[in-house]
């Protein structure tokens, strides 16, 4: 069962995001709920903005103004501005779920950033 606690999206988020909940979650556990959460604000968010654009394209615009471009990685500082970007600004992680993403994705978070082949996994 999906599980999220979000101030804009109250308990009927599960059911506005089934093909978030079903898709393969690769390395990121289906557990971690700020994956599931922002999983589901881009869900959400590609329905109503990216309706005809591929998955994959949508992904790449999302995230092309928060990947570095000499490392190829996310700063999760990044993360909430780009919630914030597309609306979302309520939503923002805060800093133990960026510390609870970081630790699902790079088993630890001293090193606050995040690959982008993972990123790319998450949603």
């Amino acid at each position: 069962m999906l599980v999220i606690a979000s101030s804009r999206f109250p308990a009927l988020l599960a059911s506005t995001c089934r093909a978030a909940s079903l898709r393969p979650v690769a390395s990121f556990s289906s557990d971690c709920a700020p994956v599931q959460k922002l999983r589901c604000i881009f869900e959400d968010y590609r329905k109503e903005h990216f309706s005809r654009e591929t998955p994959k394209r949508f992904k790449k615009e999302l995230f092309k103004a928060a990947i570095n471009p000499d490392s190829k990685e996310v700063e999760v500082e990044r993360i909430n501005q780009l919630l914030k970007n597309i609306g979302h600004e309520e939503d923002c992680l805060s800093k133990d779920e960026l510390d609870v993403l970081l630790d699902e994705a790079n088993g630890a978070h001293d090193k606050r950033v995040i690959p982008v082949e993972k990123m790319m996994q998450l949603i």
